[in-house]
């Protein structure tokens, strides 16, 4: 009684671990065909679709006939059946399994218990190599926005600090109080644009490790916006009307780009002779979701995925300047911080930019 209550005991524990782990008889160590199921817990059974009484006691190659037929899965069987022989354990690294069910990578170790026993034990990692593509995609991507950085707007930004500095210690007995405020906000506009840039640049190498999500008030954030593009947005007669925006928990460098790309995005791609309108709001469903309206010339419908890829442009340079990274980055930042952003626009009429900010 006592034992069958151990047996219990130990199959539940089995059972219930995180880990795949399958228990081998190999009954003959010099034939690979031999070898048997003899226990393997919910984990495996379910990676294999199979139920228990499909499995236990069955030869694997009545059970998984697929195993035998490549390199990886006779690797795997003559992995059990050294170390049934042998002794010790061997880390594989790596496997893959297929059958005409399921397929997937997993991480695989074999373990000797007894002459003619192992053990092995398995980890699903398919969506983690998965995932590890896509951030090395990613990381890529970072590079070219490194040397975008670091070459193209560093520089100017320290040359218009440099000569604002300049021209102040040299003309600060001739200058009248509206051209020092005018000087000092351009010099406030010039030292912001360096702390983005270098923020920047530690995010690209450091994939944004780090960092601490903070509260930001994002009406705060577009009207500190408003005030650096505030030239533009008076030669252009822009208005921005603003609804009621939120506080998030973001960032706040990161979050502050985002919305200054998607203000000077519907700004530079504005209708000839027709000045721009640009709405901003927010509503709360599950999180955020941001809308970013403007009366432009609008995207084609076929381009509307386009757009999000780095270094797309859908106008030459002579139509409208830019390197074509805006929204691109935009991407970037919305997923960062968990969310989604897409376009809705009709080629004429405008577009309006969603893009949500899940509750971090």
């Amino acid at each position: 009684m006592r034992d069958l209550l151990n047996l219990e005991i130990v199959t539940k524990t089995f059972d219930d671990l995180s880990h795949g782990v399958g228990i081998f008889h190999v009954e003959d160590l010099n034939d690979i065909k031999s070898i048997r199921y003899v226990f393997m817990n919910k984990i495996i059974l379910y990676e294999m679709r199979k139920e228990k009484e499909e499995v236990f006691g069955k030869r694997i190659i009545e059970v998984a006939p697929e195993a035998y037929e490549h390199e990886g899965g006779l690797q795997v069987i003559e992995t059990y059946r050294k170390v049934a022989a042998e002794g010790g354990n061997v880390n594989l690294g790596l496997v893959e399994y297929s059958n005409h069910m399921v397929a997937g990578k997993y991480e695989c170790s074999v373990h000797h218990i007894q002459d003619n026993y192992v053990y092995v034990m398995l980890r699903n990692v398919t969506e983690l190599e998965q995932t590890k593509i896509e951030l090395e995609q990613k990381n890529e991507e970072l590079s070219e926005l490194t040397y975008i950085a670091s070459h193209d707007l560093k520089e100017p930004v320290r040359n218009i600090s440099s000569l604002i500095k300049l021209l102040t210690d040299e003309n600060q007995d001739k200058l009248d109080e509206q051209s020092i405020t005018t000087l000092s906000f351009i010099s406030e506009s010039a030292a912001r644009m360096t702390r983005l840039i270098n923020d920047l640049l530690d995010y690209s190498c450091i994939g944004g490790g780090g960092k601490e999500l903070v509260t930001v008030d994002c009406k705060k954030l577009v009207a500190v916006i408003q005030q650096d593009i505030e030239t533009i947005l008076n030669d252009t007669n822009t208005t921005i009307e603003l609804g009621e925006l939120p506080k998030v928990k973001g960032f706040e460098t990161e979050l502050r780009l985002l919305f200054q790309n998607l203000i000077s995005n519907s700004i530079k791609f504005r209708k000839p002779g027709v000045p721009p309108k640009i709405t901003i709001s927010a509503k709360e469903k599950n999180g955020w979701t941001f809308t970013i309206q403007d009366n432009g010339i609008g995207i084609p419908n076929e381009q509307k995925e386009k757009i999000f890829s780095i270094f797309q442009r859908l106008h030459s340079n002579s139509e409208y300047e830019g390197t074509g990274i805006g929204l691109a980055h935009c991407k970037k930042i919305v997923e960062m911080h968990k969310g989604k952003i897409w376009v809705d626009s009709k080629e004429g009429e405008g577009s309006t930019f969603y893009f949500t900010i899940p509750n971090l």
